[in-house]
């Protein structure tokens, strides 16, 4: 419990950085660690992230740029604690399409 509560703690901190930095819509953020169990870097403690970003400020973005700006707000994360990060980045009104 207490490694698992110091992920949750993690995440916590990854998500106020991204809310502080982004116009944020939605946010879900997904612990993914259970799928990569005996993986080094999960023996490590270091976590498998799935996180899914509604937010207008990536209007007039390609999903590489997108992806540079998340990955720029999380640089020192991506560092020492995040191995893996799946990223779904949407507008509002891209997520109305779907």
């Amino acid at each position: 419990v207490g490694s698992e509560m110091c992920i949750r703690d993690r995440i916590e901190i990854i998500e106020h950085t991204l809310r502080d930095n982004l116009n944020i819509h939605q946010l879900i953020t997904e612990d993914q660690g259970h799928l990569h169990k005996g993986h080094k870097p999960a023996k490590e403690g270091k976590m498998h992230l799935k996180i899914s970003i509604v937010s207008n400020d990536f209007s007039g973005m390609s999903p590489i740029q997108r992806h540079q700006k998340v990955y720029s707000l999380l640089d020192e994360f991506l560092k020492d604690e995040l191995h893996a990060l799946s990223l779904e980045l949407k507008t509002i009104e891209e997520l109305k399409i779907i």
